[in-house]
């Protein structure tokens, strides 16, 4: 067992013994060659700083070590905040946007490579986060969203909740947001929302200006929803993770075609005696190992999205329903939930697992 002291508040956060070992005992068979570049393929990652916080929420770092926050802590591309229910915390990324992870939430900063260009995307697995951004010359608007949901952002002040069973709903007070799910997309303007069940396109548009919508009312209608139909859920939920094993796989077959051609790029350059041609050379291989480094970013970014989906969503209905029919195991409807449930982690252990390491379970 491993107790960490936060020296801030003088509270000790207990976790699972030698967690750090077993990261830096799995490095150098999954990431070795992740490792010796990521400074420079961090570079232009913004961190977020708390600036305000209530209660004791937690961040997840992304080597898998678990603490409190505290004022002035950083939240860093790969690491999730983990509120309860009396707990709140205020982010900020500079001058470039405010975040606000409300009560019983999960917030997640994550980076992915698109059309050759970075981006952040920062996501609720559950629970809501309000973000206010700011138009910043040079940066790239990023893209909120859930676990199943993502949304494009131009200079945009907007609400994100994340129901339980994997729908979502976006709320937005100022600005412009592209809504998309299930391949149809529609685009939200101040004081409209919309909400996007679990598997099917965005629903109607609606005015919420002076509705201010219940996070938890909403969340139990949702919950209710998926308790009434549990194997269709379930379902809608598998082909969500289709699409992250799809992604994985194909970034993940791109990275080691690249990581072997830049292993054998290296070993030419080290035979190579110094001239202006092993100069030019050398500039081919730190074009080779950047790409490298950005193949191994889009395939834990599916990794990790898989992982969520399982951890947040179908894990914590998977409580709910296994409470509900404890005194009713054979009930048809519960046994049609596990056999899709089952058909989930099936494909999760063959698809999603490989990307993982021991840190982020």
């Amino acid at each position: 067992m491993m107790i960490v002291r936060n020296l801030g508040t003088g509270r000790t956060k207990v976790s699972g013994a030698g967690t750090t070992g077993r990261w830096r005992a799995v490095v150098p068979a999954t990431l070795a060659v992740l490792l010796l570049i990521l400074p420079s393929a961090f570079l232009f990652a913004q961190d977020a700083s708390v600036t305000y916080l209530e209660g004791d929420p937690e961040v997840r770092t992304a080597a898998g070590a678990t603490d409190w926050l505290d004022f002035g802590s950083s939240v860093r591309p790969g690491d999730s905040v983990v509120t309860g229910r009396w707990d709140f915390v205020e982010l900020t990324q500079g001058a470039a946007a405010t975040i606000r992870v409300n009560a019983d939430t999960v917030f997640t900063i994550r980076e992915v490579e698109r059309d050759g260009r970075r981006e952040t995307v920062m996501s609720n697995s559950v629970g809501s986060v309000s973000y206010r951004f700011q138009r910043v010359t040079g940066r790239a608007e990023p893209r909120v969203g859930t676990a199943t949901t993502v949304a494009g952002v131009r200079g945009t002040e907007l609400t994100v909740f994340a129901a339980s069973d994997g729908s979502s709903m976006f709320l937005v007070e100022t600005g412009e947001v592209e809504v998309s799910s299930a391949g149809q997309s529609v685009s939200l303007t101040a004081d409209q929302a919309v909400e996007v069940v679990l598997g099917y396109p965005p629903g109607e548009i609606f005015e919420w200006l002076g509705r201010p919508k219940d996070f938890r009312s909403w969340n139990n209608e949702r919950i209710e929803a998926f308790v009434d139909a549990p194997a269709e859920g379930t379902a809608m939920l598998t082909q969500q993770l289709d699409e992250f094993i799809q992604g994985y796989a194909e970034f993940r077959e791109l990275y080691e075609r690249i990581r072997e051609e830049y292993n054998a790029m290296l070993e030419t350059l080290r035979e190579m005696d110094p001239s202006e041609e092993r100069d030019a050379f050398r500039d081919e291989v730190f074009d080779t190992r950047d790409i490298t480094v950005t193949q191994a970013r889009n395939y834990r970014y599916f990794a990790l999205s898989g992982l969520s989906l399982r951890r947040f969503v179908l894990g914590r209905m998977y409580v709910e329903l296994k409470t509900r029919y404890m005194l009713n195991r054979n009930d048809p409807k519960y046994q049609a939930f596990l056999e899709e449930y089952q058909r989930f982690l099936e494909s999760y252990e063959a698809g999603i697992t490989p990307g993982l390491v021991d840190a982020d379970i």
